[in-house]
């Protein structure tokens, strides 16, 4: 099996030192974490507390570019009004239901399939017969 270089000295795994498991853990104290403080002042920007921010790089600057260009857009959209003929329109295609128009129950037509007034009539004909017997 050849014998690959990957060492960042040159040196292969057999030539290499055994180091110490300190000198290991040493690498995990290079990250530097990353504070959040262009989502802080993003948020105090959009809840009005201080002026657009203009020094943003990345991600936060296109975060920063949508919510304005959001804004525009919400404003725009705001004043915005629905031309006369089209709100006409609308309600004109609207059913007439109005209290003054609505017929009360008793006048209204009723629609009865033949199925229904037959079920109807066996109906009261079988109370009727459950009447007379209860009675006599």
């Amino acid at each position: 099996m050849p014998d690959f270089n990957i060492d960042p000295e040159g040196l292969s795994e057999r030539e290499r030192p055994n180091r110490p498991a300190a000198d290991l853990g040493a690498l995990g104290d290079r990250e530097v974490p990353i504070a959040p403080v262009a989502s802080d002042v993003i948020n105090k920007w959009l809840d009005g507390e201080m002026p657009e921010p203009t020094n943003l790089r990345g991600d936060a600057a296109r975060s920063v570019e949508f919510w304005r260009r959001l804004g525009e857009e919400t404003e725009r959209r705001r004043h915005m009004v629905t031309p006369a003929h089209l709100s006409d329109q609308i309600m004109a295609a609207l059913p007439s239901t109005t209290y003054g128009s609505a017929m009360p129950w008793h006048r209204k037509e009723v629609k009865l399939s033949a199925m229904a007034l037959l079920g109807g009539a066996a109906g009261l004909v079988a109370l009727g017969a459950l009447a007379a017997r209860l009675i006599g």
